[in-house]
């Protein structure tokens, strides 16, 4: 059994996905303060609309029996997800969150997956990186994680995981600790 999970948020944990894609449709990401619309939008979201996917608690809840140290590594700027994380209480199971935003890179590169295995004080071999996007999947993977690919609708359109991942999962009410 692996010892540390990271987990993606948008798309993999919540069902966020969809939100995004229809707040940053078009924007300029360039343009700082279009782009500070979108997050305050993005956080109304977080607050009212998304919620963690059906069965996640009940996964992270046997995960943490088990004594599996697990962390957020997530596209989006905490400030940004904030809202989620307090509703739901997620971060009551993660030892801390990273974003790329913080690391100054995105998954196309594997530094958020290399920085959340050393915070943990984990060995790459001992992790299991879940992720919903296949491009970060593969980022992961090619970084030496195990992965998980996790279905989201959203997601699925642009890219299927299953390709590039070691295990896939359709539903959190039916995923195993690995």
């Amino acid at each position: 059994m692996k010892r540390f999970y990271i987990f993606d948020l948008d798309g993999t944990l919540c069902g966020s996905m969809r939100f995004w894609r229809r707040e940053a449709d078009g924007v300029d990401f360039y343009d700082r303060e279009a782009v500070e619309v979108v997050y305050d939008s993005m956080r109304g979201h977080y607050r009212d609309r998304i919620s963690l996917k059906d069965g996640v608690l009940e996964f992270l809840r046997r995960a943490r029996a088990a004594g599996i140290k697990m962390c957020v590594a997530s596209a989006t700027r905490r400030d940004v997800s904030e809202p989620l994380l307090a509703k739901t209480g997620l971060l009551d199971f993660m030892e801390f969150y990273v974003d790329c935003h913080e690391l100054g890179v995105f998954k196309e590169y594997p530094d958020i997956y290399l920085e959340a295995a050393k915070r943990l004080c984990a060995e790459i071999d001992d992790c299991a990186v879940f992720e919903d996007a296949e491009y970060c999947a593969e980022t992961a993977h090619k970084a030496g994680f195990f992965t998980v690919g996790v279905y989201d609708e959203v997601a699925d359109e642009e890219g299927d995981t299953r390709g590039v991942c070691d295990l896939f999962i359709e539903s959190w009410r039916d995923a195993e600790l690995i």
